[in-house]
This record gives structure tokens, C-alpha cells and sequence, in this order.
């Protein structure tokens, strides 16, 4: 699997930078210019450094987590502080003192200052006044000057934990069991995207844990010696509220888990949505999942709302300081002594500081480390799953591609009686089986397990050829899954002495070009890989591609047909160089000529050497196998040659394949294979153009410039209540403006006391009472306005987050079907995970502190002005400085924001699909190869994040250094300007001033996060206006009938189909009519548009021409009135998470009387009679722990259940042996009798004894008729079928089809 990480990459500036370049950020000055003039690009990251190498970090840190998981209780925490603690642990203390002894000294220094304005005073000279302004001033500068660097390490040490932690997750997917890995997929999605990012998170306030009490205790000293013991009275009022603190992190916590277990629920749900997506559209099953979604959605906003609140609480905690302030001021007035503006300002200073370390920074600690223990919890857990059984090996240097494990204790003693012994270097290739018995079930103390394979024993030779053949669910490929080590073992040994090789029976197809699917992980040698392609008949196939070999499929191969998919697997498997070939039924999607072509060419030739394991239903073609293995309900009834076993087999045998290629399209390929070759078998380094360019079709778009204003005014849009909106917005200035009158009083009144201007103490004491009030009026109308405001807001977002969601999963559920082929799930996934989750929670704090900092900004340089309008200037100055910061950061931020999404997608793509097809990925040896990739994903992730960090981080620190340059200004002007100041006046300006670089500090990062996180709601809302299909309801004025249609007649006419509105043509013209209650065959070679012909008609694809049904046009129709009047059985039977119930009828409208008779219907009443359960039993992911016979047998079921007048069987018998097909053929009889009946299937008995069989090749009707009187054509194409049959079976079939016509025309 290619990547485009493995691309070369300048090398990151930063580490040839010196030490003063990296501390002033000064390094990424070129990309802040070419991100000014340009958009960014993937192509313009550099090389991820060395330190955050994901592969380098995982290996470091496998060790350590074995030793972890010895441990009676593991835990990923203590891991974290054991192996990395030494990095951050030290530089977090030493920043906390430097920080604290700051913050200890900046008040004294403002008090010192005020005292110098004070009226009277002499104690303070001027050039004591100029020391105390520069001890302001250097406090902030040295602030400034290490905070960044000290953040930007420590982002650092949380990225290397996260990068190694996914490093370990990813293996752990490739080790899970596979009878332990339900839903895991989207669970490893999870807990990568929204529980490993915590650790980027959380060492930001890890020193905030400590800092907080520790300078509560430090300050409360200082002050009571300044001003006494009403000083205590504000801290008290603090230490009150910590419990509070306690609390609300154990609900943070819990708020946490709850949301996060429904969000793992919704993105599981979310992947089997995208993964079934063309049968939900073709049973209009779009209401139901849509139901069950938006309630596993409303119950992870009520978790949300819970933590939500929680954090709007904390937002109000500013008001603390306020209240404190308040509360040491009418103690200290009431005891007699006189307010001053030193007195008043440095207790102001210490709560206010006071107020960020205890009450937010503290909390925020404390919530965000609870959180994180909650995340490693779930990585401990995540960790700790189920792993595959471990095998034995023969020698140390066994295997070519060691299996990686993340629990060596549990490798096995060295010779075992019972088990698995796997040695690739073994002279003599054989496979032996003694006494097995294996499950699929976890070992459980509830109940006794359930064997799938019972006393297995038998022994293969090298150079035989071996045929499994058996029922539906007998156990056939359970014991494939034993042979490759994937199946736990309940007795007995089993020894192979070879290299695997498998082909699964369900093919498993990546994104990628065709050639890199077939290559995977081997080497290309042009010579074998033409081989291969020949002796797997995709000869044909490529040359019909527009881009041959060089074609990129989509995931799981959407684009292609069931039999090429077939092929591609099958090829990808014959590919390897290997000793011992399993195939797990690979000819049930292909015709007869096919097959035999495949027995001939592919296992007989060119595999002729190797011992072949072939799993079929269709033993005629096993005619000259060397060996026949025939399983009877998880039991080997008997074994030996085909001649030896004949009699006892012809129950199993199905009459012949249905090969579709007439005579004369056969040589005419055979003719133009020479002019085709050159197209074949492309040079690697010519295609490269060409495959590019297809590849862009699937290439994720990256949105350009600044976030719209458009996106903002569609975020407010969708709450759908523009004045409330408003209201809330307006209540951020109303309870500033509330705020700001309060600060500009209490200075006045300080400044009032201290010149004591009154007449009679009756008066002042008069005076001060009504002050008292004022300030208490103010303070409780500025507290409830914050609270109404901050709450309002989170509802409010949070109301816009769950409509923002249910307009993605409509824009998702209503798309057309050529959205998913052109775009993984991990892309559509990561909409679902990272950004739902930046919508719920990221998003609502950055806008949040974005408005409270634009309304503070404005709000400080008012009440700065009032003390001092000279002070308009500098600030107009710092403004324009800002504006340039601003303008010379956005567009890289941007960009780089963008890019970091984007490049985060293929690391959850990339994981998906190795879910997807684990079990082939672990037989080919592929899993070292595959780890790379995702390691090379990681590392083009984490550089994309390293330059946005950095971007983020040096725009910081030089708005702080304005900011520095603003407070020089304002300290130092009350000293510069001739001209007399209230002391009152100069403590509020500073105090201000000073608050200022701590609100640009995080006001201006909040602001690009902000525009950052609004790149989220961009992607969101450009899936949710995604393209969508036609109506579901059908308008009034076509007045469709309750019981339409009630015949059940097709008329196609011209009908012309393509996948895309710009895509090439499938069906061509295609013109035929059923009669009602006809039962009418469609046959032709894979890839000849026989399933496209049911695209059509439920409406999938681009239609043009006309189909009727009952004489009614379906394009005016309805989508869930056409397709849920017509039932599918489908090519890839598709069972979903939850009940058997569920999965036949998911609106819950059948009774159980209804749900048991379809299920005996079908042959499966007595198997679902026998898990426990019954009806109610859960299905595993994908319905895996049903066989694929009867996963096909479940969706017969639905089709017996839905009662319409139109059937269409997709090839629904291909992967069910002859027995069940005739069974299935008998059911289709009786219940469908009355019903017109589409059958698209690969066995020609099973079309034979149709009313019509319809012959397509390359979107064209060759031939339709009776299939009597196609066979008396001659040349005809249905006749060369037949007569590409052996004698008897041809003459059979002609039988059939005789009988069956004169019969129906008696």
C-alpha cells in the first residue's frame, strides 16, 4: 500500500535553527510569508523531525507497556509519567516558581507606584516611582519571554505521547482477534481521534495543579501583612468554593465517559452506515437508522450539556476576584480603617491573579487531567483486548515476518501437545490436522463454548490440489481460519510446514490503483504479474478500464463488480510466492467459462507445483482435485478422491455455472489482445500522470482562503432563531459595560476616601453607605448578567451543534451513490469524530473567550483612556500592530489548520480499511509493511500539526511583546506627562494594562482557534450540502396508490445509466418489457452491466431514458415510495450491529408469529431456534458470526417479509451450495409466485426454467427470449453457454428449459 508520505520533503528549518532563532520563533518567518502570499499545500510541509518520528517513538515505548501490562492493575497514566515523566515533570516546577515569584512581586511594585500619586504623600521619590514602573514593566516582559517556549515544549512531550500511544493502538488493531474485534474499528477511530488528542491537551496545565494553592498560600501572607486579617475574608470566600472544584471535576469526568461511550456508539453505527450505504438506500431504511442515530445523538448532548455546564460555571469564575474584593473592602471599611488606592489596587492585583491560578487555571487543570485519566482508561482498555491466538515456531528465525505483539507473556512453552506449529522453512511443504476442535466464541464461565470445527483430522501433501466442499455453514471457512492461526484452538494440533497464502471469501479491496491491490505488499516483477493477471482472467477486465492497471478502485472496491473484486483477490492471493494457496470459495462470483479457465490456467498451471486448498460450492469443477475434504455441520464426514466420493458429493453439486461470453466477443478480445497489452501493463513511470489524475477525483478537496463570513452567518443560521441569537450576543457588552462601570467606581471611591473630602463624619458616613450599595447594586447586576450570558451562549451552541449534525448525517444519508465512491469512510468518519467533537466542545470555548476578549479589549482601552486619554495613542499603535500580527499569521494558520485535518484523515482511512481486511493482511505477512504506512501517515500528521503549533505559538509571543511594549507605555506616561493624576485613576489604568497581556495571551490564540475550529463547521457543512438524491415522498399530484403496484409490470425504454453525470456510459440503450408476474433471468460476463440494470431501476445512478412499473414513469416517483415497493435480495448480503430482529425489520412492524415463518421460510428457523436468544441475538460486526450461505439466506428473508410485487435477486445464490440454492428456488416458487422476478445469477439452472432470460454484454442486450427458443439459435449466445457445459449437464439444461416451455404454454 503506497502512501504519499513516503514523498521526500525538505528538511524543517528548525533544526538547523540556533537557540535564539527557535526561543523568538523567528524560523518560520518563510512560511509566514509564503503563506501570506499563497494558500499552503500539503506539498509545502517540511519533513517531520526526528523527534516525532511515529515509528521511532512507538518501538521506544513497546517495552515499556509490556512491562506496563504485568502489572496487576496497568494503567496508560503511570506508564506516561515512568517513561516520560523525567521530560516535563522538572521544567513544569521550575516554570510554576519562576511564575509564582513573578506574580508575588508585580502587585508590590503597582502598589508602590499608586502610593507615589497619592495626594500628600513624601515618603516616595520620583526615581523610586521610575524603579517600581520598571519592576511592572520587566515582570510582564519576563512573563512574556518564557511563557511561549515553556508551551511549546511541553506540546512536544504531549505529542510524542500521543504519536506513540496511536503507534501502539494501530498494532493492537493488527494483533486483535477476530472473533474480539466487534465494532473495534470504529472504536480504534475513536479513541485515536477524540482520546489520544487529550494528551496534546493536558500538559498545558499540568503545572496548574500545584501552582494554584500554592500561591493562594503565599499571597494570603502578603496581604495580611499590607492590610490585615480582612484580607483573609476574600481568600476564605476562594477556599469556600474549592470543594466545588472537586466536585465538578468528578462530574467532568463522568460527563466525559458518558459522552465519549456514546459517541464511540454513534461512530460505530456511523462506519456500518457508510459500509452499507447502497443497501440502506435500496430497503429506504434511511428513516430508521436516521431514528436510532439522532437517539444515541440526544443522549450524548445530554452528556455534553452535563460538562458544558460545568465549564460555563468556571467561565463565570472571573467574577470571583470581584466578589472577594468586594466582601475584604466592606469589612476593612466597617472596621473603621480608611480605603486607599494601594490598599485597594494590590488587593484588586493578588485576587485578580488569585482568580486566574485558583479558580480557573486550577479547575481547568483539574477538569482537563480528569478527562485525561478518563482518555487513558480507555487507551489502558483499548490496549488490553483480546489479541489472535499466538502459534508456535520451529526456530527463532522462522518466519520471514515475525508477528508484532504487544503481550509477549503470553507466547507459548516450546513443544505443546495442543496448538498451532507454524514453520515456513520446513524441506517438505504439508499440512496436518490432528484432532482439532476450534470456536469462534470467547471462552466464557456463563456458558460451555460452542465448537464450529469438531475432531478434525487429515494430512495434505505437497503439489496436491484439495477441494473442501460441504453446506452452508459447516464449517468450512472456520477451518481456512484455523489453518491461517485466526481461530482459538479447543483441542488437538495442527501443524503447517509452509508460507500462506489466502484469497477470502468476502474480497477486500483498499483505495488504491488495481496494479497496487494485486502487488500489496510484494515487490513487482513484471513477468509474474503478467502471469498472474493472465492466469486470474483480468485480462478483459483492465482492458475495458480507461486507465488499465493504473485505474484507481474506491474502498472496498465500490467501483468494481462482485466478480472483478473476486479476481483482484484472488490475484493479490496467487500473487505471493507461497507454499501453500487457501482459497475461501473464489468462483462464486465468476461464470462457468471463467471458473474453468481459473481451474485450468490459474490452479492447475501456473500453481501446479504448491499444495491448494480450494473451498467451492461448485464441485464439478473438482473433478480432478487430488484430495476432497466434505464437511457435514462442523464435522470431516469424509475424505478421498473425487472418484471415491462421487456419489455421496452430488447432493452438493450445482448443475453448472452460468457462463455468459458469446462466441463472437470472445474472439474478438482474443484478436485485439496484442494492441491491448501496451495498455495492460503500463510502465510504472508512465502511469504516473494518468494515475494522478484519477487519483485526484478521490483526492480530498482542501478549502482556500479565510473562513467565510458565510460559514459564520450558516452556524448562527442553523439554530433557526436569528433574534435569540442576538439577544445572547447582545449580553456580552451589556455585562461587560456592567463590569467596566464597577471598576471605574471603585477607583473613584478609593480616590474619594483617600482625599477625604467631606464635611462632617455624619456625612461621610452617609456618603460611604450609598457608595457601599452602589458597589453592591453593581456587582449583583454584573453577576447575573455573566451568568445568564455565558450559560445562554453554551445552550445556545450546543442547540447549533446537535441541528449542525443531523443537517451532516441527512446531507451523508441523501447523497448520491457516487459520493461514496469517491470518498473513503475514514474521510466521511473523521467528519463524524474530530469535527462533531471541535462543534460540541472546541468550538464553543474559542468563540466564547473570542467575543469575551474582543468586548475586554475595548472595554481596557475606554477605561485606560478615561484615566488617561494620552494613552489613545500607544493604544492606536499596538492596534495596527496587531492588525499586521494578525494579517502576517492568519493565512498560514489557516492553511496549516486545514492541512492538519486533511492529513488526519488517511491515518483513520488507512486504519479502517486495515479492519476491513485484517485476516488477509495477517496471512500475507503484510502487517510490518502495513504498520509503516500508518507510521509514514502519522509522521506527515504530525508535521502538519508541529508548524500550526509553532504558527500559533510565535504569533502569541510577539502580540505578548506588543502587549509588554503597550504596559511600558502606560506605566511610564503618568510619569513622563507633566500633569497631576488621581491615584485611583493610575491603579485602574495599569491593573488594566497589565490584564491586557494576559487576555492576548489567550484572547488572540482563541481568535485563531476560533477561525481554526470554524474550518470544522466548513467541512461539515460542505458534506452537508453534498449534491443529494431526488425526493423521498412522491408528490401529491401524482396520486401513487397505497397498494402501486399491483401487477407488477417493467418497461425499460432507451435506458442509458451512468455512475456520474460526467462518467462514461454503463447501459446503452437497453429496451425490453416483463409481463406481470414473470420471472425473468439476466445474465452476461462480470463487468457487463447486469447489477447496473438494478441500479437503474432503484434509482442509484444518472438514468436517462424511461422505466415504467405499472404504467408509471419512477423518475417522478419517490425514492422510499419506488424502492420500498420493490424487495432486493442483494450480491453482498449486509447484516447490521444489533438483533437478528432488528437486522429483518428494523421499523419494528412484523410480529414474531411474522419474523418466525419468514426465517423457516428460508431454512434458518431452527438454526436461529438454537442461539441464545432466538430472535433477539446479537449479530457481530457485519453479521460475521453468521457464514456467508446464511447471511445470503437472512436477506431472502427480508425480501419474503416486505410482500411486494417486485423481486430482484442480485445473484443471491453464489455463495450457497447447491442444496440451500434448491431450497432457496423452491421458497422462490411458492412465496414469489404471484410476483414479477429479476434474477441475476451465475448458475444457469437457475434460470432456465424462467418465463425469459434477458443476455448482456459491454451495456447491451444481445438476446431475449424464452430461454427454449434461445437455444434454438443458432450461434445464438445463451446455446454457447449451454454448450460450453459438459455433455450431460447441457443436455440437462436444454431439458429443463423445455420442460419449463411447454409447461407455461400448454
Amino acid at each position: 500500500m503506497n502512501t504519499p508520505s513516503n514523498r521526500k520533503r525538505q528538511t524543517n528549518p528548525y533544526q538547523k535553527a540556533n537557540i535564539f532563532s527557535k526561543w523568538f520563533f523567528l524560523w518560520m518567518r518563510h512560511l509566514f510569508w509564503q503563506g501570506r502570499r499563497e494558500e499552503l499545500s500539503e506539498s509545502d510541509l517540511y519533513a517531520n523531525l526526528p523527534c516525532f518520528d511515529s515509528e521511532k517513538l512507538t518501538e521506544d515505548l513497546q517495552q515499556p507497556w509490556i512491562r506496563e501490562s504485568q502489572r496487576k492493575q496497568p494503567s496508560s497514566l503511570h506508564l506516561i509519567f515512568a517513561h516520560y515523566g523525567w521530560q516535563f515533570v522538572p521544567a513544569c516546577v521550575i516554570y510554576s516558581i519562576l511564575e509564582i515569584v513573578i506574580h508575588a512581586l508585580q502587585p508590590l511594585f503597582l502598589g508602590g507606584l499608586i502610593s507615589y500619586f497619592a495626594e500628600g504623600q513624601t515618603s516616595i521619590s520620583k526615581d523610586s516611582a521610575y524603579l517600581y514602573a520598571t519592576g511592572i514593566v520587566l515582570c510582564a516582559l519576563v512573563t512574556s519571554l518564557i511563557f511561549h517556549p515553556f508551551m511549546f515544549f511541553v506540546f512536544a512531550v504531549g505529542t510524542r505521547i500521543r504519536v506513540a500511544f496511536a503507534g501502539l493502538i494501530y498494532r493492537k488493531c493488527l494483533r486483535a482477534a477476530i472473533n474480539g474485534r466487534d465494532g473495534l474499528g470504529a472504536l480504534a477511530i475513536s479513541v485515536m481521534s477524540i482520546d489520544l488528542p487529550q494528551f496534546d491537551l493536558c500538559f498545558y496545565f499540568f503545572h496548574d495543579l500545584w501552582k494554584g494553592p500554592v500561591e493562594a498560600c503565599i499571597f494570603g501572607y502578603i496581604m495580611y501583612t499590607k492590610i490585615g486579617w480582612t484580607s483573609l475574608i476574600g481568600i476564605a470566600f476562594i477556599a469556600l468554593l474549592i470543594p466545588l472544584q472537586a466536585w465538578a471535576a468528578k462530574a467532568a469526568a463522568k460527563f466525559r465517559t458518558s459522552s465519549a461511550e456514546q459517541r464511540d456508539r454513534r461512530v460505530k453505527l456511523m462506519n456500518e452506515i457508510i459500509g452499507a450505504i447502497q443497501v440502506i438506500k435500496m430497503y429506504a431504511w434511511e428513516q430508521s437508522f436516521a431514528k436510532l442515530i439522532a437517539n444515541v445523538r440526544k443522549m450524548e448532548i445530554k452528556a455534553i450539556r452535563g460538562s458544558m455546564s460545568i465549564y460555563a460555571a468556571l467561565q463565570c469564575t472571573n467574577m470571583i476576584s470581584k466578589v472577594s474584593l468586594f466582601l475584604s473592602l466592606i469589612a476593612y471599611v466597617y472596621t473603621g480603617d480608611v480605603v486607599t488606592s494601594r490598599k485597594v489596587f494590590i488587593l484588586s492585583s493578588y485576587y485578580s491573579l488569585l482568580n486566574d491560578s485558583l479558580q480557573h487555571f486550577w479547575p481547568l487543570a483539574i477538569t482537563t487531567w480528569a478527562q485525561t485519566v478518563v482518555s487513558a482508561r480507555r487507551v489502558t482498555q483499548f490496549l488490553q483486548q483480546t489479541e489472535s491466538p499466538t502459534s508456535e515456531e520451529c526456530s527463532s528465525h522462522c518466519r520471514d515476518n515475525p508477528t508484532l505483539q504487544l503481550d509477549l507473556t503470553k507466547t507459548p512453552a516450546k513443544s505443546l501437545p495442543v496448538g498451532r506449529l507454524h514453520c515456513i522453512e520446513s524441506l517438505e511443504k504439508s499440512l496436518t490436522f490432528s484432532h482439532v476442535s476450534a470456536s469462534w466464541n470467547k471462552p466464557s464461565v456463563l456458558q460451555a463454548r460452542r465448537a464450529h470445527i469438531e475432531d478434525i483430522s487429515f494430512k495434505l501433501l505437497p503439489t496436491q490440489l484439495v477441494g473442501i466442499v460441504g453446506n452452508v455453514g459447516s464449517g468450512k471457512s472456520t477451518l481456512l481460519n484455523v489453518i491461517l492461526g485466526e481461530v482459538e484452538l479447543m483441542q488437538g494440533r495442527i501443524e503447517v510446514h509452509g508460507k500462506l497464502s489466502y484469497a477470502p471469501q468476502e474480497p477486500w479491496i483498499f483505495q488504491a490503483s488495481i496494479r497496487e491491490n494485486i502487488l500489496f505488499v510484494e515487490p513487482y516483477i513484471e513477468q509474474r504479474y503478467r502471469a498472474v493477471v493472465h492466469a486470474c482472467q483480468l485480462d478483459c477486465d483492465l482492458a475495458l478500464l480507461p486507465h488499465g492497471d493504473a485505474t484507481v478502485v474506491g474502498e472496498r472496491g465500490i467501483s468494481l463488480s462482485g466478480g472483478q473484486k473476486a479476481r483482484i483477490s484472488l490475484a493479490r492471493a496467487v500473487y505471493r510466492k507461497a507454499d501453500i494457496y487457501l482459497f475461501d470459495d473464489p468462483l462464486a462470483a465468476v461464470d462457468s467459462r471463467v471458473g474453468k479457465l481459473l481451474m485450468d490456467k490459474c490452479f492447475n498451471r501456473f500453481l501446479g507445483d504448491k499444495l491448494r486448498i480450494l473451498v467451492t460450492h461448485h464441485v464439478q469443477l473438482l473433478q480432478n482435485v487430488d484430495h476432497l475434504l466434505l464437511f457435514e455441520s462442523g464435522r470431516l464426514t469424509q475424505q478421498g478422491s473425487y472418484a471415491d466420493l462421487r456419489d455421496v458429493i452430488e447432493k452438493h453439486a450445482a448443475p453448472d455455472l452460468d457462463a455468459i461470453e458469446a462466441d463472437k466477443q470472445l474472439v474478438k478480445r482474443v484478436l485485439s489482445q496484442v494492441d491491448r497489452n501496451s495498455k495492460l501493463f503500463q510502465d510504472p513511470t508512465k502511469t504516473v500522470d494518468g494515475q494522478s489524475n484519477k487519483e485526484s477525483a478521490f483526492a480530498e478537496r482542501q478549502q482556500k482562503g479565510a473562513v467565510s463570513y458565510d460559514t459564520y452567518m450558516d452556524y448562527f443560521r442553523a439554530l433557526g432563531a436569528p433574534t435569540l441569537v442576538f439577544l445572547v450576543l447582545a449580553l456580552f457588552v451589556v455585562a461587560r459595560v456592567c463590569e467596566a462601570v464597577m471598576d471605574i467606581f471603585i477607583s473613584r471611591w478609593a480616590t474619594w476616601e483617600e482625599n477625604r473630602v467631606y464635611e462632617t463624619t455624619e456625612q461621610f458616613e452617609k456618603t460611604r453607605a450609598r457608595m457601599v450599595t452602589w458597589y453592591a447594586v453593581l456587582l449583583l447586576c454584573t453577576l447575573a448578567l455573566y451568568l445568564l450570558r455565558t450559560f445562554g451562549f453554551f445552550l445556545l451552541c450546543l442547540r447549533i451543534s446537535l441541528r449542525l449534525h443531523n443537517l451532516l448525517f441527512v446531507g451523508i444519508i441523501r447523497a448520491r451513490m457516487f459520493f461514496f465512491n469517491a470518498n473513503p469512510s475514514g474521510r466521511v468518519l473523521n467528519r463524524f469524530s474530530s469535527d462533531i467533537e471541535s462543534v460540541d466542545v472546541a468550538l464553543p470555548q474559542a468563540m466564547m473567550d473570542s467575543l469575551q476578549f474582543f468586548v475586554d479589549v475595548v472595554a481596557v482601552l475606554v477605561i485606560v483612556a478615561i484615566a488617561n486619554y494620552w494613552l489613545l495613542i500607544p493604544a492606536a499603535i499596538m492596534a495596527i500592530l496587531m492588525y499586521f500580527c494578525r494579517s502576517f499569521y492568519i493565512g498560514a494558520s489557516r492553511s496549516l489548520k486545514r492541512i492538519e485535518s486533511l492529513t488526519r484523515s488517511p491515518v483513520y482511512t488507512h486504519a479502517n480499511q486495515t479492519f476491513q481486511g485484517l485476516t488477509t493482511i495477517r496471512a500475507l505477512d503484510a502487517m510490518p509493511q502495513l504498520e509503516h504506512t500508518f507510521h509514514g501517515h502519522q509522521n506527515t500528521n504530525s508535521s502538519a500539526l508541529f508548524l500550526y503549533t509553532s504558527a500559533n505559538r510565535a504569533f502569541s509571543f510577539w502580540t505578548d511583546l506588543i502587549c509588554v511594549v503597550y504596559i511600558l507605555a502606560a506605566t511610564f506616561s503618568f510619569l513622563v506627562i507633566n500633569q497631576t493624576f488621581y491615584s485611583g485613576d493610575v491603579g485602574l489604568a495599569i491593573t488594566q494594562s497589565m490584564t491586557l497581556v494576559i487576555m492576548c495571551q489567550w484572547g488572540m490564540r482563541q481568535t485563531a482557534e476560533l477561525e481554526n475550529k470554524m474550518t470544522s463547521v466548513e467541512r461539515i457543512l460542505e458534506y452537508a450540502k453534498t449534491p443529494s438524491e431526488p425526493a423521498l415522498e412522491t408528490a401529491k399530484e401524482i396520486n401513487l396508490s397505497s397498494d402501486w403496484p399491483q401487477k407488477g409490470h417493467l418497461r425499460f425504454s432507451n435506458l442509458r445509466m451512468k455512475y456520474a453525470p460526467d462518467d462514461i456510459e454503463i447501459l446503452k440503450g437497453i429496451t425490453f418489457e416483463s409481463q406481470p408476474m414473470e420471472k425473468i433471468g439476466i445474465v452476461g460476463r462480470t463487468g457487463a452491466g447486469k447489477s447496473s440494470i438494478i441500479q437503474a431501476l432503484f434509482r442509484l445512478a444518472v438514468n436517462e431514458g424511461l422505466i415504467e412499473i405499472d404504467g408509471q414513469d419512477i423518475a417522478q416517483l419517490g425514492l422510499h415510495d419506488l424502492r420500498s415497493r420493490i424487495s432486493i435480495i442483494p450480491q453482498e448480503s449486509v447484516l447490521f450491529f444489533g438483533t437478528l430482529r432488528f437486522n429483518l425489520d428494523p421499523f419494528g412492524m412484523k410480529s414474531d408469529e411474522e419474523l418466525w415463518n419468514a426465517l423457516d421460510d428460508v431454512k434458518l428457523k431452527k438454526y436461529v431456534a438454537s442461539l441464545e436468544g432466538g430472535l433477539s441475538c446479537y449479530m457481530q460486526d457485519g453479521g460475521s458470526n453468521f457464514s456467508m450461505g446464511q447471511r445470503q439466506l437472512v436477506c431472502l428473508a427480508r425480501a419474503i417479509l416486505r410482500n411486494n410485487r417486485i423481486i430482484i435477486m442480485d445473484e443471491a445464490t453464489a455463495n450457497v451450495d447447491a442444496n440451500t440454492d434448491k431450497l432457496i428456488q423452491e421458497t422462490i416458487c411458492t412465496k414469489f409466485a404471484h410476483c414479477t422476478v429479476l434474477t441475476i445469477a451465475h448458475r444457469l439452472h437457475t434460470v432456465m426454467d424462467n418465463d425469459r432470460v434477458l443476455v448482456i454484454d459491454a451495456g447491451k442486450i444481445i438476446e431475449f427470449g424464452a430461454p427454449h427458443k434461445l437455444l434454438q439459435l443458432e450461434d445464438g449466445a445463451l446455446l454457447n453457454l449451454v454448450n460450453q457445459t459438459d455433455k450431460a449437464t447441457a443436455n440437462q439444461l436444454k431439458k429443463i428449459a423445455a420442460e419449463s416451455y411447454m409447461r407455461k404454454n400448454k
